[in-house]
């Protein structure tokens, strides 16, 4: 009886297997973490290209309602920047049934960094409106 008691040995601490296990699922733990901030980050940087673009968007439309120009058919490129986000504004102006106004449309795209004119996909913004001729009106 004294020696099965000697060969029993009561185990301390944890096997390497154990702590192996808890590391691996310890470090998909943090993986899924990382890859969740990392998409918050990429998030975030769109919507402020989109609120900056849509701004950019709103400027030019109320350039050319204060400027009180009748605009040409024509896609007009111009450089929109804004917080140093290289944006480009395209505004294209077609004819509708009525001959008093015009529609007006501006997308805002990322701007290609070696030519400021030159977008990039994908659009972050686009905005449309009608324009009243007041040169010709009676009003």
């Amino acid at each position: 009886m004294l020696f099965k008691n000697k060969n029993k040995v009561k185990q301390q601490g944890f096997s390497l297997i154990e702590v192996l296990i808890g590391l691996a699922i310890l470090a998909i733990a943090l993986m899924a973490g990382v890859k969740a901030l990392t998409q918050s980050v990429q998030t975030q940087t769109t919507v402020q290209q989109q609120y900056l673009a849509m701004l950019s968007a709103n400027d030019a439309l109320n350039k050319l309602y204060l400027q009180k120009v009748w605009p040409e058919f024509e896609i007009y490129k111009a450089n929109c920047s804004q917080l140093n986000v290289p944006l480009v504004c395209i505004r294209s102006t077609f004819a509708t049934p009525n001959p008093l106004f015009r529609r007006v449309v501006i997308e805002v795209y990322l701007s290609d960094p070696s030519d400021p004119t030159v977008p990039q996909n994908p659009r972050l913004a686009k905005l449309t409106t009608i324009v009243f001729n007041y040169l010709t009106s009676n009003l």
